[in-house]
């Protein structure tokens, strides 16, 4: 397995990916930890326990407290799986409503896909549901000792049981999917109508540093960039529509307008669903 990269912000924010785009490094998710004096608060600890393992060992080069909660972005099993390692610690798991509903709905049959390819059976060979002990409707806050943590429900925007996390205290956020940074966004389930309400919640934040779900740290920025990367992609579609070109063709144009970006293997999903949000 490839070795974690670590990034800490500030004092006591720190960041942990594997980078890289293939399902063995989590499609390079972040996952980070909010260290108080008593307890810690992980956010998005994975794809696997295995993973979330080598994320343990990182933290405890920082501190020994207790990792007391969990808080999960949205349901996608790249922020969620890692979660069993630290729920059979006696860890909270938390959660909007809907990314509870959602793993109870969709993890079973794909963790058992996933035990089942021989390629990939080592990986998830302990990987169970998780279903969030903890669900809120529009906000919650955890405290971790000397610090506040709020977790915030921006409504349905990449899933519907989206959630980011903000540390007033660091001036950080941590942005699950709603920002992707150097990473093709993954409409899979997002609402196409909505991408920018989940950016202005962002931006609504007093936070110099924001922790995309994928790709690297950045400033306010990263923001506008997401924006700018959402109406290009639509250009891009709609042109190569007009144009008669197909899914294949669009998707290599996407490829092209976006040299280096990794996680490539969404650009068929996310034509179609563009395709299917234009013809409306």
């Amino acid at each position: 397995m490839s070795a974690l990269t670590e990034y800490q912000i500030g004092e006591r924010v720190f960041v942990w990916t594997f980078g890289n785009d293939a399902i063995q490094t989590a499609y390079g998710t972040n996952c980070a930890a909010v260290v108080g004096t008593d307890s810690v608060v992980l956010i998005d600890p994975l794809m696997a326990p295995a993973h979330a393992r080598q994320v343990e060992v990182a933290l405890r080069a920082h501190t020994a407290a207790p990792v007391r909660a969990v808080v999960l972005t949205h349901h996608h099993t790249d922020h969620t799986l890692g979660a069993a390692l630290f729920a059979r610690q006696g860890a909270a798991v938390i959660a909007h409503h809907a990314c509870r509903e959602r793993i109870l709905a969709e993890h079973p049959a794909l963790i058992a896909e996933r035990q089942a390819r021989p390629e990939l059976a080592d990986l998830f060979a302990d990987a169970e549901v998780v279903a969030p002990l903890v669900t809120f409707e529009q906000t919650l806050t955890v405290h971790p000792g000397g610090l506040e943590v709020e977790v915030w429900h921006p409504g349905w925007v990449h899933t519907p049981g989206d959630a980011f996390v903000y540390v007033p205290a660091e001036r950080v956020a941590i942005a699950g999917d709603l920002l992707f940074n150097g990473y093709h966004y993954n409409y899979e389930h997002a609402r196409l109508d909505q991408l920018r309400r989940g950016l202005d919640a962002l931006r609504a934040l007093d936070a110099d540093v924001f922790v995309p779900g994928h790709g690297p740290v950045a400033g306010p920025e990263v923001i506008d960039l997401q924006a700018a990367y959402h109406d290009a992609v639509e250009a891009v579609v709609r042109d190569g529509l007009a144009a008669g070109w197909t899914d294949q063709g669009i998707v290599e144009a996407l490829r092209t307008r976006f040299p280096g970006y990794r996680l490539d293997v969404v650009l068929p999903t996310v034509v179609a669903r563009l395709r299917a949000h234009l013809a409306r």
